[in-house]
């Protein structure tokens, strides 16, 4: 505020002194200045786009540090002004100064009321959509002989678990196919692996009781209902 009030106060000394056609008495150990040159608006503005590139484009509540930085630009003026009017070169500064100023006025001047300063709200947008769950479908019929296939041309257990795995990676099963698997493996230890393999990839879980028919003995029925169990 202090350099606005010396701003005001300098360009009205400056105004009165160009009406009455006598040069202002100067203070002691001051200069003196001279009103701005007779110019044009858009000469002006030409002239100042440099100081003129933070002012907003849209109209908003004055911000504080754009006023503040633009009082500190003015006061700069004025002192650089001041120091060269005793030397006859302080014409333009001044100039500038009016300038700076004139853009705060407007500034000021065109800025909405506080009180009544209402953003436009932004427009509802809705919540995007979820994508949609992915649905998975069992291994198609004809890639499952196909794997079977695979399997029955490996003589050891452990070969054609290699080859369920392959498919296991990248399929899924239902209870109905994993029972169509499981005799491709002689003994009940492979067959609980392969059920162990295949069963986080089983899409009807509900149906898992339907496994233990599979195997003869109760121990085997058990640990089967272990896997089912843990998911």
């Amino acid at each position: 505020m202090k350099a606005l009030f010396v701003a005001i106060t300098l360009l009205t000394a400056v105004t009165a002194s160009a009406q009455n056609s006598q040069p202002m008495p100067t203070p002691p150990g001051q200069g003196f200045g001279t009103m701005p040159p007779t110019s044009t608006t858009s000469e002006m503005r030409a002239d100042d786009n440099e100081f003129r590139r933070g002012r907003r484009g849209t109209m908003v509540v004055i911000e504080r540090e754009e006023v503040e930085q633009r009082l500190a630009r003015l006061e700069q003026l004025l002192g650089e002004a001041n120091e060269r009017a005793g030397r006859g070169n302080g014409k333009g500064k001044l100039r500038e100064a009016y300038e700076e100023l004139n853009d705060l006025r407007d500034l000021i001047v065109d800025a909405p009321d506080v009180r009544s300063y209402n953003p436009r709200p932004m427009p509802h947008q809705p919540a995007p959509m979820p994508p949609p769950a992915p649905v998975y479908q069992p291994i198609a019929d004809a890639m499952l002989r196909s794997a079977m296939k695979a399997m029955d041309r490996e003589p050891f257990a452990d070969d054609k678990m290699n080859v369920l795995e392959d498919v296991a990676d990248n399929n899924y099963f239902l209870v109905s196919q994993v029972i169509q698997v499981l005799p491709q493996f002689k003994f009940s230890k492979d067959r609980i692996e392969a059920v162990r393999v295949l069963w986080s990839r089983v899409l009807d879980k509900q149906n898992g009781y339907q496994l233990y028919n599979a195997f003869q003995f109760s121990t085997d029925k058990a640990e089967v209902k272990r896997i089912i169990s843990a998911g």
